[in-house]
């Protein structure tokens, strides 16, 4: 329409032009001779007939056109029309399954697929409801037709193949996806954030040891939860030797520990305990008094409690060190007086035991106070109503559920780093 107007201006121009030429020079005229016939007319009426001649074959041919095209158009509105109602399905779909209605949901991906421009997504989405559905197989089949749809979606497709399985605990088949995707891109952080994760649900420490550096250097994850993801690891790898009784490896672990490690309380006690069950306590000792000159950890205190150090008065000594900054600490007390036992301080270890059971409720101060009253200070009297009082502490505080407070003994006590898998 704006072309059409268009023109009508330009030939009222034209017009106006020729007009104003012809009255200042004259009409003229124009001669066309054909066989017999010859035409005599004006200039000005050759012009206009020329120009409404030009015109009416052009919109002509425009008119023609529209008429041959009349079939692609219709055929292209049709194509629309699909296209429209294949978005509209996956809208639908898309709401279906935040609403958690899996099954119509799935039933929507799927209901106009071979019309739809996004076929991938709605066969991607289709595995995702089929997976909350449980129907793993019809999963499967839908990441087999996504890949078909657009075969150069395969990381795409790949992901959410590897996440599906890792949801529904195929830790060995995760596996496999993740390293094929990782020889297509061996440097897609988000393929290697879920291969470690899948190495962390199957326990295999030593293959996520191997990729920590990588995972540090393409910044597959955050700096917090990437020293959370290394102290597991490390946790892992050092318990895994232990229990293989490999005492070069676990060697071999502690000494390669990063030096962002060095100082976890977790991994002390790991290690520490393990040197004390192979007749280390000397070495233990050691790596214990370095960590708690400069922190504080109970566990770590009570089983420096349980080294038998070559000097008892020094190790003592250094324990009493550790009252500046926790002098109320029921525990310390305890411990103190453990130390103080082994070092045959009858007196001071009494004092430290009852100065303990007035802060705290350690079972094992009562315990260690009645025994020393009784065999070592001969006061079997005053030991059996340690005894009474021990007893009658614990039943008030399981009957009130407070729990009484016990320290744990090597076997029961965890070591372990309370950490979060992978998200």
């Amino acid at each position: 329409m704006k072309r059409f107007i268009l023109a009508i201006l330009i030939a009222i121009t034209l017009a106006v032009l020729i007009g104003s030429l012809a009255y200042y020079s004259g009409p003229g005229y124009v001669v066309f001779s054909f066989a017999e016939y010859t035409v005599e007319t004006s200039f000005i009426f050759m012009l206009g007939f020329v120009a409404i001649g030009f015109y009416l074959f052009y919109y002509l041919l425009r008119f023609i056109s529209t008429l041959m095209n009349i079939p692609s158009y219709l055929g292209s509105r049709h194509i629309q029309r699909q296209h429209e109602r294949s978005r509209n399905s996956l809208i639908k779909g898309l709401i279906e399954i935040s609403e958690g209605r899996f099954e119509q949901a799935e039933k929507m991906f799927l209901k106009r697929v071979g019309e739809s421009e996004t076929a991938l997504l709605n066969y991607l989405m289709a595995a995702r409801a089929a997976q909350q559905l449980g129907a793993y197989d019809r999963r499967d089949e839908y990441l087999r037709l996504a890949h078909e749809s657009t075969p150069s979606a395969d990381i795409a497709i790949g992901l959410t193949q590897a996440e599906l399985q890792l949801s529904h605990k195929q830790y060995e088949q995760a596996l496999a996806t993740l390293n094929h995707l990782s020889g297509v891109a061996p440097k897609h952080r988000y393929v290697k954030r879920l291969l470690a994760q899948t190495y962390q649900r199957l326990g295999d420490w030593e293959s996520l040891g191997q990729m920590l550096e990588e995972l540090r250097k393409h910044k597959a994850m955050g700096d917090e939860q990437f020293h959370a993801l290394e102290l597991e690891t490390y946790h892992g790898m050092l318990n895994s030797s232990i229990k293989r009784v490999d005492g070069d490896s676990t060697e071999r672990i502690w000494k390669s520990l990063p030096k962002s490690l060095r100082n976890e309380a977790s991994l002390i006690k790991l290690y520490a305990s393990y040197l004390k069950t192979i007749s280390k306590d000397t070495e233990a000792e050691a790596i214990i008094r370095g960590f708690m000159s400069d922190e504080w950890d109970d566990e770590l205190a009570y089983l420096y409690s349980e080294l038998n150090g070559k000097d008892c008065k020094r190790q003592l000594e250094t324990a009493e060190t550790w009252l500046h900054n926790q002098p109320r600490n029921g525990l310390l007390l305890m411990v103190l007086g453990k130390l103080s036992l082994r070092c045959e301080l009858w007196g001071k270890a009494k004092s430290y035991f009852e100065t303990s059971i007035s802060i705290a409720n350690h079972s094992e101060a009562y315990l260690q106070l009645a025994v020393l009253l009784e065999e070592k200070m001969e006061q079997p009297e005053e030991a059996q109503k340690i005894y009474q009082q021990g007893l009658a502490k614990m039943v008030e505080s399981q009957n009130s559920g407070g729990g009484l407070l016990l320290p744990k003994s090597e076997s029961t006590r965890s070591t372990a780093p309370v950490l979060k898998v992978i998200q």
